[in-house]
């Protein structure tokens, strides 16, 4: 599986200008609601659940913004490396019986690690997160001895049907 030419500045830049726009959003809304919930139904000695619920009105909002917005090619390198990004928590769960299979020969868990591997090292080198590329080698460095050893052909390209086993 291959994935996407992504523009690494114009990813870090429409990240940063979507979690600014998210912050500004929440903290607005969230100040907004709390102080009308405030002045109709505060009391003196404390307000701390209208501000939980001018939080949780914001989160709403947000929610419903996110529906609307999801398809617009601004975000659409943002959700696609997010997608990644969950498929490699799910990965991550069940990766201790992944490594145990690939040890014994099962292709399908020695094709789910290196489709993990690839994704991880194109996640990573996006997020400029680099601490954790020498592992991700070594950790590469012996899928490709165990696909020497049980001789496997081809890999079975990834999808999250395939985790169902483990």
């Amino acid at each position: 599986m291959t994935f996407r030419d992504i523009s690494k500045p114009e990813y870090n830049r429409r990240l940063k200008a979507t979690f600014f726009a998210i912050c500004a959003y929440m903290l607005i809304t969230a100040l907004a609601i709390s102080t009308v919930l405030i002045h109709f139904f505060g009391a003196e000695n404390g307000n701390f659940w209208l501000n939980v619920a001018g939080v949780i009105g914001a989160a709403i909002g947000l929610f419903f913004i996110y529906k609307q917005v999801k398809g617009h090619p601004y975000l659409s390198d943002i959700i696609y490396i997010r997608a990644i990004k969950a498929q490699l928590n799910y990965i991550y769960r069940k990766q201790h019986k992944l490594k145990e299979a690939a040890e014994q020969g099962d292709k399908t868990a020695i094709a789910i690690l290196d489709y993990s591997y690839r994704a991880s090292i194109y996640v990573y080198q996006l997020d400029d997160n680099t601490l954790t590329i020498e592992e991700l080698t070594a950790a590469q460095a012996q899928l490709q001895s165990w696909i020497e050893k049980y001789q496997v052909a081809s890999l079975e390209t990834y999808h999250q049907a395939l985790l169902k086993n483990y």
